[in-house]
């Protein structure tokens, strides 16, 4: 009679234990966390010296950290991949503040959190790497970063007159003024930016305005495919008046592109601003 109760308590105990296992290997992981999305190239390379994990990363054609390489790619402000974004389902997509309407409507009807990040200046990504230290309980990483970001001191010099130019294909291009990105490095750096519009972050050249302030250095940036950019700049800079300025007399127009210079600032201004220092020197 024991041995019937107790082979009777067995399988009632296996069935228990069966069931059991089929319930939390077939239950939702709920606890499963989800990660971010980074969808400009210099927002990947903060979180990697943060030590943040991601979900996916924009599409480009510089290379990804060891740590994200294999993630899914959202692609870019250009072409974004929306439906790559909400196959991740992030806990929220990391954009840049000049870019967020290109995102807001389509995220916000996916109920998908947005945070935008301000790259626009120097002191600017200094605060967003500052806030998502915070964010992600990576102080300590954080303050060894913008230590390491730290730029030089600025040399003393009479003030370098730059011209700062953003190319674009098809031989458009604006001039910059010192609210820029680069505009700012070079103001840091003892420089003087001239021919744009003062008011206006980017504005239409006028040729005579800037046969006036003739500068001593010229940037040329190309914003998208700089073999295009810098073949249209190069026919531009055959013509008057920028044949005859002095940066172009004196062998002092410079064509640059990313990861070193861009739009935004990002991991390699230190670079770009020691770039910029020894261009001012030279033109002293």
């Amino acid at each position: 009679m024991f041995q019937k109760k107790w082979r009777v308590y067995w399988w009632l105990l296996l069935l228990v234990l069966i069931g059991g296992g089929l319930y939390f290997s077939t239950r939702p992981q709920l606890t499963e966390k989800k990660l971010p999305v980074a969808t400009t190239m210099a927002q990947v390379g903060i979180f990697d010296r943060l030590g943040v994990p991601l979900a996916a990363v924009p599409s480009s054609d510089e290379s990804l950290p060891e740590r994200y390489a294999g993630l899914p790619q959202v692609g870019n402000h250009v072409s974004i991949n929306f439906e790559a974004i909400m196959r991740v389902n992030p806990s929220v997509v990391y954009v840049d503040q000049t870019l967020t309407s290109d995102y807001a409507t389509k995220l916000n009807t996916s109920h998908i959190k947005m945070q935008a990040l301000d790259f626009s200046t120097y002191q600017a990504m200094q605060k967003s790497i500052l806030q998502l230290g915070i964010t992600y309980h990576k102080t300590a990483a954080a303050q060894e970063l913008l230590s390491a970001l730290k730029l030089p001191e600025k040399v003393a010099m009479r003030p370098v007159k730059v011209l700062l130019l953003m190319g674009m294909p098809g031989g458009s291009f604006l001039v910059a003024n010192d609210k820029t990105y680069i505009g700012d490095l070079v103001k840091r750096a003892g420089g003087q930016i001239v021919g744009g519009d003062p008011t206006s972050q980017l504005s239409t050249p006028n040729p005579q305005t800037i046969a006036q302030e003739n500068p001593d250095v010229v940037i040329r940036l190309a914003h998208a495919m700089p073999q295009q950019v810098k073949q249209s700049f190069a026919q531009t800079f055959q013509q008057a008046p920028y044949q005859t300025l002095a940066a172009t007399q004196n062998g002092q127009v410079h064509d640059v592109t990313s990861p070193v210079f861009a739009m935004t600032a990002n991991l390699e201004v230190v670079s770009a601003y020691e770039q910029i220092q020894a261009w001012l020197k030279a033109a002293e």
